[in-house]
């Protein structure tokens, strides 16, 4: 008989989101973050979010959801790097820009 019922909170409950496309842009962007932080972080994201189906279709909910949710977060933390060296880059432009133009003359002059 508790199988019945637990099959049926089964059948009613549904699937969290796994936020993979979020875990997947956050480690695409997370490439160009400081050390490539971002990307290993949005890696982990990935990782967590392939977890939710497996454990929900197992059973364990509170798993799936706590997956889901730690996918989320991650996948944020590394966009947030992204954005951070996006904000560093804006407000040293001009000081980025000579390091390059330095570095392409240096190139140009060792030929």
């Amino acid at each position: 008989m508790e199988n019945t019922s637990s099959f049926e909170n089964f059948e009613n409950r549904e699937m969290p989101n796994n936020n993979m496309a979020l875990a997947i842009t956050g480690a695409i962007l997370g490439c160009c973050s400081p050390y490539c932080l971002g990307f290993i972080i949005g890696i982990v994201a990935i990782v967590m979010s392939t977890q939710v189906k497996k454990k929900f279709e197992e059973g364990d909910f509170e798993g799936a959801e706590k997956s889901a949710k730690n996918a989320k977060i991650l996948a944020f933390v590394s966009l947030g790097l992204f954005v951070t060296l996006l904000v560093m880059l804006g407000l040293n432009w001009d000081e980025f820009m000579e390091q390059i133009n330095l570095a392409l003359e240096q190139a140009q002059a060792g030929q």
